[in-house]
C-alpha cells in the first residue's frame, strides 16, 4: 500500500516537473505577440523619428531660403543708401527713380522706395519749391496725427524727416509725409540713427487701399550719413545723419514671391507671425499670422494642427519675427507607418517558430541553465576561503553605488595581512592557506547579516559595510573589532603564529559616490596604515591625494635621478673606541636633485625600494664606493648597506665580485651590512649567499640591532663579523638606566660570540665615554664625523691624518 503511493507521488511530481519544464513553450505565443508588438512600436517610433528629422530639415531649409530672400531685398535698400553717401554731388529725383526702379525690378512684394532728407527750419521753403519744381504738385511738408491718423500741413519746427523722393506716382500724397511726427516712427527712425542699423517697424500704412482699409506693412529705415564723415559715436551719427532710405514691403506678397523662387516644398505650411506675438509654440499666442504658406482654414491652420511644430526666428532689419512650422495636411512629412505593420506581421509569424523552438529547447535550456549557474557560483567564489572573490565584490559594489542614484551611505574598508608572507615563507605554502582560512572565518564573525566580505587575492581582503546609522563611527568600530581579532594568536597544526592586519576606509558619500573613486580612496587609506608602521587602521582624508601626487612626482624624479647618475657618495667614519683610530668609513649615498638641492637617504630610499630602483642604484654605489676606496690608505675598511630588495636579486654575488674586481679593491676590505629583515625572508638562501661573500674575504655586520626582531638565532645561524647597536640606544643611554643595561648586554653577548661592537649615533663626549666604559669597539656618529664627499676636506683629514 505504501508503494503505490510512493508510486502516485512520484508520478505527480513527474508530470508537475513536465508542465514547468514545457512552460515557456506555453507562454511562447503570449510573449511573441507582445515582442512584435514592441517591435512594431519601436519600428513606428523609429519612422516617427526619420520624419521628424526630415521635417526639421526641410523646415531648416526653407527659413534660411526665406531669411536669403529677405536678406536680398534688404541689401538692395542699403546699396541705394550707398548711392547717396559716395555720390559728389546732391542726387536728383530721376537719378533716384532710375536707379531704385532697376534695383527693385522684378521683385515684388516692394511697394515703394523713398528717400527722407534732414530738412531744418531755413530749408523748408527751398525743399517744397524744389519738390514742386520737380513736377510733385502742390508739394507742402505734412504732419502726421497718430490719434485720428489724419494729415495736415507740418507747422513751423526745427527739423523735419519728409518723404522727398518715392517710387509712388507723383500724385500720391505720401510725398511730403514727415515720419517723425509720428511717435512710432520717430522712435524707430532715432533707434536707426543711433545704433547705424536698419531698424524695422510693423505698422499700418497712412495711405489707404482701393477699399478703403489701411493695410498692414513692414517699414525698414536705412540711415544715410554726409559723405566722409564719422559715424564712430551717437554724437557722430546725430551730427552728421543727412536722411533716411525707406523701404515699405507687403511682407506676404514678398515671402511668397521668395518662395515660390526657390521652389518651397508644398509638404511644409508656414506661419510667420509678428514681432510681439511672443512664444508662438504656445496656441495662446498665436494671433492672425502675417504670412501663411496655406490659406487658412480649420483643417491646414499649422495653429490648430496635432502635428509636429517647429519654430525660428525671421530676421528682418533688426526685429525678428517668430516662424512657425509644420507639415502640410497630406504631405510626405507626415510619418506613414508601413515598415513597422511589415514588422509586426513578420514578428507574428515568428512567433510561431520560437513556440516550436522552445518546447524542444526547453528541457536542454533548463539542463544548461544549471550549468551556467554553478559555473556563475565558481566564477565568484573563493576557493579556498569560500569567500565572494574580486569579481563579485566589484559587482556588488558595482549594484549599490548605481542604484541609489549617489545617494548610498556605507562604508569600504581595504584590508592587508601584516607578516603573512613571513608565515608563507617560513611555514610553507599550506599553512599559508589554513592561516588565510582562519583570518576568513574570523572576518565573517565581525560582520553583520548585510554586510559583504571578499577576499581580493593573496592575503588582500575587502568589506562593504552598510545599513548603519552612523556609518562613520561604525566602519571605525569595525576597523577596531576586525584589528584585535586578527591580532589574537593563531594555532596552525606544529605552530602559533601572530600577524596583524592594516585597514583603509572609505565612506560613501562623504568620499565620493564612485565605485573607481571610493576604491582609489580606501586603497590610499591603506597605502598609509602600512606606511605608518602596520597593524593599524586609517580613515582617508583628502591630504592623502596630495601626498600620493607628491609621491609620484618623487618617483618620476627619482626614475630620472637614476638614468642621469645625480646620485652623490658620502662617506661617515668609524673610530677605534679604544686608541681612538679610525677604522673605516661607511658609504652613504645622497641624491642632489636639480631643483631641491642634496635630499637625504630617508627621503628617497624606501621609495627607490618599493618600486626597485635600489637595485640599479645600489649597483651604483657599490661600483662607485670600490672605486673611491682603492685610493684610501690600506688600513681603511669599506662598509657598504645592502638592502632587502637587493639579496633578491640572484646577480647580486656576481656584481660585488665584479665591483672588486675592476676596482682592484682588496675583498678584506669590504664590509656588507645588512639589517634583520633580510634574515626573515628566504632563510637557507641567503644564508647560502652570504657564506658565498665570507668565502671571498667580505666582512659581514649586523645593521640596526634591537629595532627589529632582534632574534638571537640569527647570530648564530648567520656568520656575522660585527653587531651594529642602533642609534635609538645610544640617544639615551646617559638617562636611562635601561640604556646602559642593554648595551651592556649587547657587548657581552657579542664578546661570547666573537663578534665586535659598533654603537652608532654617539653625538656627545658623555655617550663615548660610557660606550668606552662598556667595552664597545667602534662608534660612529656626528662627534666623530659628519659624512661628507670624499673630495672634501674633512674626509681628506680623516684619511689622511698626518698630512693635517
Amino acid at each position: 500500500m505504501s508503494d503505490r503511493r510512493d508510486d502516485m507521488a512520484e508520478r505527480k511530481r513527474s508530470s508537475a516537473s513536465r508542465t514547468g519544464l514545457y512552460r515557456p513553450a506555453l507562454f511562447a505565443l503570449g510573449i511573441g505577440i507582445l515582442l512584435s508588438l514592441t517591435a512594431g512600436y519601436a519600428v513606428g517610433q523609429w519612422e516617427n523619428r526619420v520624419t521628424r528629422v526630415e521635417f526639421e530639415s526641410v523646415a531648416e531649409t526653407q527659413a534660411i531660403v526665406m531669411q536669403n530672400g529677405i536678406n536680398e531685398y534688404i541689401s538692395r535698400l542699403v546699396a541705394l543708401r550707398t548711392l547717396f553717401e559716395s555720390a559728389n554731388e546732391e542726387i536728383t529725383r530721376s537719378e533716384f527713380e532710375t536707379f531704385s526702379g532697376r534695383l527693385f525690378e522684378r521683385h515684388p512684394g516692394i511697394l515703394r522706395v523713398a528717400w527722407m532728407p534732414r530738412i531744418n527750419r531755413k530749408e523748408r521753403a527751398e525743399y517744397e519749391a524744389a519738390a514742386i519744381a520737380d513736377g510733385v504738385s502742390g508739394y507742402r511738408i505734412k504732419a502726421l496725427n497718430a490719434a485720428d491718423r489724419s494729415i495736415t500741413t507740418a507747422p513751423q519746427k526745427d527739423e523735419y524727416l519728409p518723404v522727398f523722393f518715392s517710387t509712388e506716382p507723383k500724385t500720391s500724397m505720401s510725398y511730403g509725409l514727415d515720419y517723425s511726427t509720428d511717435p512710432e516712427r520717430r522712435a524707430t527712425l532715432v533707434r536707426a540713427r543711433d545704433a547705424d542699423v536698419i531698424a524695422a517697424l510693423r505698422g499700418q500704412l497712412y495711405e489707404p487701399r482701393n477699399d478703403g482699409k489701411r493695410p498692414t506693412g513692414v517699414l525698414l529705415f536705412v540711415p544715410v550719413f554726409a559723405k566722409g564723415t564719422s559715424r564712430d559715436t551717437i554724437a557722430d551719427r546725430r551730427r552728421n545723419l543727412t536722411g533716411y532710405i525707406v523701404g515699405i514691403f507687403d511682407l506676404p506678397t514678398l515671402l511668397q514671391a521668395i518662395r515660390r523662387t526657390a521652389a518651397a516644398s508644398p509638404a511644409l505650411a508656414m506661419n510667420v507671425y509678428p514681432p510681439d506675438a511672443g512664444d508662438v509654440t504656445r496656441p495662446e499666442n498665436r494671433a492672425l499670422p502675417d504670412f501663411a504658406s496655406e490659406r487658412q482654414t480649420p483643417s491646414s491652420d499649422v495653429t490648430s494642427s496635432g502635428l509636429a511644430h517647429w519654430s525660428v526666428m525671421l530676421r528682418i532689419g533688426d526685429t525678428d519675427w517668430p516662424v512657425l512650422a509644420a507639415p502640410a495636411a497630406g504631405g510626405r512629412l507626415i510619418a506613414r507607418h508601413d515598415r513597422s505593420l511589415a514588422v509586426l506581421v513578420a514578428g507574428f509569424v515568428g512567433t510561431i517558430f520560437l513556440a516550436v523552438y522552445l518546447a524542444l529547447a526547453s528541457r536542454n535550456a533548463f539542463q544548461l541553465s544549471l550549468a551556467n549557474q554553478r559555473v556563475l557560483e565558481l566564477a565568484q567564489t573563493d576557493i579556498l576561503t569560500g569567500l565572494p572573490n574580486r569579481a563579485f565584490f566589484i559587482e556588488r559594489l558595482q549594484e549599490i553605488t548605481s542604484g541609489a542614484e549617489g545617494d548610498a551611505v556605507f562604508a569600504i574598508l581595504m584590508l592587508d595581512l601584516d607578516r603573512f608572507k613571513n608565515v608563507n615563507d617560513s611555514l610553507g605554502h599550506a599553512a599559508g592557506d589554513a592561516l588565510l582560512q582562519q583570518v576568513a572565518e574570523r572576518l565573517r564573525s565581525a560582520l553583520q547579516g548585510a554586510d559583504v566580505l571578499a577576499r581580493l587575492g593573496g592575503d588582500e581582503f575587502a568589506i562593504i559595510q552598510v545599513e548603519c546609522d552612523d556609518q562613520h563611527a561604525s566602519s571605525i568600530d569595525l576597523a577596531q573589532r576586525i584589528s584585535r581579532l586578527i591580532a589574537e594568536p593563531f594555532q596552525l597544526p606544529g605552530h602559533r603564529v601572530e600577524i596583524g592586519t592594516s585597514i583603509g576606509i572609505a565612506v560613501a558619500p562623504e568620499h565620493g559616490s564612485r565605485q573607481e573613486e571610493l576604491l582609489k580612496k580606501a586603497d590610499l587609506a591603506l597605502y598609509r596604515s602600512k606606511s605608518a608602521g602596520r597593524n593599524c587602521y586609517t580613515l582617508y582624508d583628502d591630504a592623502m591625494r596630495a601626498e600620493l601626487e607628491a609621491r609620484n612626482t618623487l618617483e618620476g624624479d627619482l626614475r630620472d635621478a637614476v638614468a642621469r647618475c645625480q646620485f652623490e657618495v658620502h662617506y661617515q667614519p668609524f673610530y677605534d673606541i679604544q686608541s681612538g683610530r679610525r677604522r673605516g668609513l661607511e658609504a652613504l649615498v645622497r641624491w642632489r636633485h636639480p631643483k631641491r638641492g642634496l635630499v637625504p637617504p630617508d627621503q628617497f630610499i624606501p621609495l627607490a625600494e618599493e618600486t626597485g630602483l635600489i637595485v640599479p642604484l645600489g649597483e651604483w654605489i657599490i661600483r662607485q664606493a670600490c672605486d673611491d676606496a682603492t685610493t684610501w690608505p690600506a688600513d681603511i675598511k669599506l662598509a657598504v648597506n645592502l638592502s632587502p630588495v637587493q639579496f633578491k636579486e640572484a646577480e647580486l654575488f656576481d656584481v660585488m665580485q665584479s665591483a672588486l674586481a675592476k676596482s682592484g679593491l682588496a675583498p678584506e676590505r669590504l664590509e656588507v651590512e645588512i639589517t634583520e629583515s633580510v634574515l626573515l625572508e628566504q632563510a637557507a638562501e641567503n644564508l647560502a649567499f652570504i657564506e658565498r661573500l665570507k668565502s671571498i674575504g667580505i666582512s659581514l655586520a649586523l645593521d640596526d640591532f634591537g629595532t627589529g626582531y632582534s632574534s638571537l638565532s640569527y647570530l648564530t645561524t648567520f656568520p656575522f663579523d660585527k653587531i651594529k647597536i642602533d642609534k635609538s640606544f645610544i640617544r639615551n643611554l646617559t638617562e636611562r638606566h635601561e640604556g646602559y643595561a642593554i648595551i651592556s648586554s649587547v657587548v657581552t653577548l657579542a664578546r661570547g660570540l666573537n663578534m665586535a661592537v659598533t654603537a652608532e649615533g654617539v653625538e656627545t663626549p658623555e655617550q663615548l665615554d660610557m660606550l668606552r666604559s662598556l667595552g664597545v669597539n667602534f662608534a660612529q656618529g656626528y662627534l666623530l664625523g659628519r659624512p661628507a664627499a670624499i673630495g672634501r676636506s674633512p674626509i681628506y683629514r680623516i684619511l689622511y691624518p698626518d698630512a693635517a
